[in-house]
């Protein structure tokens, strides 16, 4: 039996849609996720060209959003790094909520319970 079970949103074209207008669809994928044993300038680099095309996608916060409900551990979703994931995980938990970025008025991520966190973001490596 797994230590964890994870639920994921269902299956719904209606659920999914969002990514349809997601600024990194024609984007390379490998710009969000990063390479076997990258460190360095190299990975600050790509991490920086991912926050950026994020920075400008109309639904940053749902898919922020989904990368928190569904837990993901690899790659860059919503302008957050896995680490910067992780403790915004934690953040929710403890009842503190800590604001994701606002680069513009489109985006209002909402926590799993519902609060609004719109303001500036503690995590951008811009």
């Amino acid at each position: 039996m797994p230590a964890l079970m994870l639920t994921l949103p269902t299956p719904v074209a209606e659920s999914w849609d969002w990514q349809l207008a997601a600024a990194c669809r024609d984007a390379d994928p490998t710009v969000f996720f990063y390479l076997d044993n990258e460190r360095g300038e190299p990975r600050a680099n790509r991490v920086r060209a991912a926050k950026r095309i994020c920075r400008r996608c109309p639904v940053r916060a749902r898919c922020l959003n989904y990368a928190l409900d569904a837990r993901e551990t690899h790659g860059i979703w919503g302008g957050y790094t896995e680490d910067e994931r992780r403790k915004l995980r934690r953040l929710r938990a403890g009842g503190t909520h800590q604001h994701p970025p606002s680069s513009g008025a489109e985006y209002r991520p909402l926590s799993p319970s519902g609060c609004d966190m719109a303001a500036s973001d503690p995590f951008d490596a811009s």
